[in-house]
């Protein structure tokens, strides 16, 4: 059973996309200024914060970030009456604005992400704050459309004026954080049809604009595997994971069934799964998953986190104390190969779509199927 899976999954991919396509995109996860959560585009705002991370980014061999918008248990920016949001501080978007052209300064693209899933045990599920979240996500509730209206809406006319410093947009962080949460009575079909509804209106106000939704948490390839991200309307799919070595558990198989779709794949968040704070494990870990994303022809790689001081987060940061650890050397160096050209020697993907029997010749590789039809991999758009 296990080997015909496999099979039939190449055999599905070979049509579709070819074997390898250009270099991942690098990117950090910034997601909030440090020590600033839910503050760092409204009440705590500098512009030497963004300055800092912008520049360390790059230094890191970095083409993009990904910051957070609506942050934080009341949503930041977002003005309220009651449980129903009723707009965006003008303050906020301002700053946003003023983000994403510092970003575009900097040779960065952002990927944003409007909200995150993860709802912390500690903020309770009974007060106003969880009502609110609630009524964002749910359909059939008014306040999900007056959130699409009054929030969303004018948060991508700010992005319109910058449009080529927007990598993409992530609608929910971690979709498997909110349905933990019970946000959601029947589960993932309440989830997606919030995501497809959202994704449509964003697609609509702002046609330019990439859309996703990522998947984390123990189930993240799994939940992308069975297809619960399928036929969203979505652009790309994002995926996170944590591994001591860098591998992305069923990466092949996702890899070939996300491009199969025509859809590119990115790892939105990278990072060791060890607790401990180790600096040679850090710098394995982000090697090993840096030579899987471009083995596997992902879009993009995201480390988790440029910087981080809370004590269960400085393990992933890849400054600490001010000073670069060993890790970021690893990242802008695989970067830098991959700028000049020079690719990983072997591909796993290759050698899924190029099996015994390929035939070579002037036009490329083909691959005999067994009905004997050849097919030539088409380039990946």
């Amino acid at each position: 059973m296990f080997p015909r899976a496999w099979f039939a999954a190449a055999l599905l991919f070979v049509p579709a996309a070819s074997a390898v396509g250009a270099p991942p995109t690098l990117g950090y996860n910034i997601a909030w200024i440090e020590g600033k959560y839910g503050r760092d585009l409204s009440a705590a705002y500098d512009p030497r914060d963004w300055e800092r991370v912008f520049a360390r980014a790059r230094s890191g061999g970095g083409e993009a970030v990904r910051v957070w918008l609506c942050e934080g248990r009341a949503r930041e920016g977002v003005r309220w009456e009651g449980a129903r949001p009723v707009g965006v501080d003008s303050g906020f978007l301002e700053r946003v604005g003023r983000v994403a052209a510092r970003a575009r300064s900097h040779g960065l693209r952002v990927y944003w992400t409007l909200l995150s899933g993860n709802w912390p045990a500690h903020w309770g599920r009974d007060g106003l704050a969880f009502e609110r979240w609630r009524g964002l996500l749910c359909e059939g509730n008014p306040c999900a459309e007056a959130f699409r209206q009054e929030v969303i809406g004018p948060i991508l006319d700010v992005l319109a004026r910058e449009p080529d410093a927007c990598y993409g947009l992530d609608l929910l962080n971690e979709v498997q954080g909110a349905l933990r949460a019970g946000v959601w009575p029947r589960g993932w079909c309440g989830a997606r049809r919030w995501l497809q509804r959202t994704a449509a209106f964003v697609h609509a106000r702002a046609p330019w604009l990439k859309v996703t939704a990522s998947s984390g948490h123990r189930t993240a390839v799994r939940d992308l595997l069975w297809g619960r991200f399928d036929r969203l309307g979505l652009d790309f799919h994002d995926v996170h994971a944590y591994d001591d070595r860098g591998r992305l558990p069923w990466g092949v198989l996702l890899a070939l069934r996300t491009r199969a779709r025509g859809l590119p794949l990115v790892l939105g968040e990278f990072g060791q799964a060890s607790s401990r704070e180790d600096a040679p494990l850090q710098a394995r870990a982000t090697e090993g998953f840096l030579q899987s994303a471009e083995r596997l022809g992902l879009a993009a790689a995201f480390a988790w986190r440029l910087e981080d001081r809370q004590p269960r987060g400085r393990r992933f940061a890849y400054y600490a104390d001010g000073a670069p650890r060993p890790a970021l050397g690893v990242a802008r160096d695989c970067a830098e190969r991959w700028r000049s050209g020079r690719r990983a020697r072997s591909c796993c993907l290759r050698r899924l779509l190029l099996p015994r029997g390929t035939e070579r010749g002037r036009g490329g590789a083909r691959a005999r199927l067994l009905d004997g039809t050849v097919v030539r991999p088409a380039p990946l758009r």
